[in-house]
């Protein structure tokens, strides 16, 4: 895309008349109308203003290869961290929400006592039995059991497993192990 285009663009996108978007410039309505028809060329100084004005680069602004500004090199940089940075906050708190919520599943289990099945050798018939003896005890798996806390539990493992794949995918070396391992896939087909 050329200057020329760009600048209608950008201004139509900014919804913005010629008159308004001319006045911001300090020039006049014919030189921005000039402008945006490719019959002239701003100054390096005017291209400065149409940057800062629309907030776009003047890398995107003077390359015409470039079709959005996402395409300037330091411009895709800045938002690739960016979300890799969101990717490895939100893996985060995950993992934190997970990992809290079960902890306090297993605190609660640590402080109400549950019957817990005593499993006997028997040994006549060389088997185990199971049986109560009604004295309650403390026991994780029975508390969960008995309060029907499998699904939750199950539900909390899942965010901290989600929330580790979320931060091992924001560390750079290993995203780009599992891209040119992608790559070697799609060659072997």
């Amino acid at each position: 895309m050329r200057l020329h285009e760009k600048i209608y663009q950008l201004r139509k996108q900014a919804e913005m008349s010629q008159e308004e978007a001319a006045g911001r410039l300090n020039i006049s309505r014919q030189a921005l109308s000039r402008w945006e028809n490719g019959t002239a060329q701003p100054a390096a100084n005017n291209i400065v203003e149409i940057g800062k004005l629309f907030g776009v680069t003047t890398d995107y602004l003077l390359n015409d290869e470039y079709e959005s500004e996402l395409d300037v090199p330091a411009v895709k940089s800045v938002f690739q961290k960016a979300h890799y940075n969101g990717c490895r906050m939100l893996g985060i708190g995950t993992a934190v929400i997970g990992f809290l919520g079960n902890l306090m599943i297993y605190i609660v289990s640590r402080c109400v006592k549950v019957n817990v099945p005593l499993r006997t050798y028997d040994e006549t018939t060389g088997r185990y039995w199971y049986h109560y003896d009604n004295v309650p005890r403390i026991d994780y798996a029975y508390f969960v059991r008995e309060y029907r806390l499998e699904v939750i539990v199950a539900v909390l493992w899942i965010l901290v497993l989600v929330g580790i794949g979320f931060i091992l995918w924001s560390i750079p070396s290993i995203r780009n192990r599992l891209k040119s391992l992608r790559k070697k896939d799609a060659e072997y087909e």
